[in-house]
């Protein structure tokens, strides 16, 4: 599904999978995470060029995690990153392929790396900025003129997120906290919303710390709408166990 945010910016909306940006300058389109699959990325590569007759000139992956970057491989242009997410690429090999169920094949690398922020123009100013917490790459896109946020999986709407083994939930919060208070936010997974959907992860992220410290039960989170009306409860089973493993 696609959904205007404003007149620069569109997000390709999946059911479960990462959310594609598309942002619009003068000149061409930035993309912000370009799925799992290669032939999936092809498919948005071609509803780009139906939708704006301009080109790919800028890719961004918010963070290395293969559901955001896989589909790289797709585009002939520069993919920006944290320097981070290429060191994690970097690593993919065979048996990581074999782990996903997918058929090796080479990966396009992060071209232009950053470690705080990296600055973009294109008649739109767009900013990438390092936010580690979701993973110690996480990085987000903030467009002022637009006054629009794409979080990656730093925010998750919808769905319940997922912790992994190398989140790290104080610093995740720290970047919450941080981020710029747009608003029109869009998160890795899930819909669209405003800045009230940073308010809920902040909450999230909170009542997970207090539930590990022990200064919060699990049958308060079973009432607690911000964990039941999210999508996939098996995803916060699984991220706890991360979590105290």
């Amino acid at each position: 599904m696609v959904k205007k945010i404003t007149e620069s910016v569109y997000v390709i909306e999946h059911e479960e999978a990462a959310n594609n940006v598309i942002i619009i300058g003068k000149k061409g389109v930035v993309l912000v995470d370009t799925s799992l699959f290669p032939e999936k990325a092809k498919s948005i590569a071609k509803f780009i060029r139906d939708l704006t007759m301009k080109p790919v000139e800028l890719v961004f992956n918010t963070h290395y995690h293969p559901d955001h970057t896989f589909g790289n491989t797709a585009f002939d242009c520069p993919v920006v990153a944290h320097i981070l997410t290429r060191e994690k690429m970097e690593k993919f090999d065979n048996s990581y392929f074999e782990e996903l169920g997918l058929d090796y094949f080479e990966l396009h690398l992060p071209d232009i790396i950053f470690e705080d922020e990296f600055d973009y123009e294109d008649n739109l100013k767009i900013q990438f900025i390092h936010g580690p917490g979701h993973t110690p790459d996480s990085s987000y896109v903030y467009i002022p003129q637009e006054n629009v946020l794409i979080t990656g999986d730093t925010v998750i709407n919808s769905m319940h997120p997922e912790i992994v083994q190398d989140s790290n939930l104080s610093i995740w919060m720290k970047t919450l906290e941080a981020l710029p208070k747009a608003k029109y936010v869009i998160p890795g997974h899930g819909e669209p919303g405003d800045y009230s959907s940073v308010k809920d992860m902040i909450d999230y992220i909170d009542k997970i710390r207090k539930l590990l410290a022990g200064e919060l039960s699990a049958n308060q989170l079973d009432s607690d709408p911000n964990f039941t009306q999210r999508q996939h409860m098996e995803l916060l089973e699984w991220s706890i166990k991360n979590l105290i493993s």
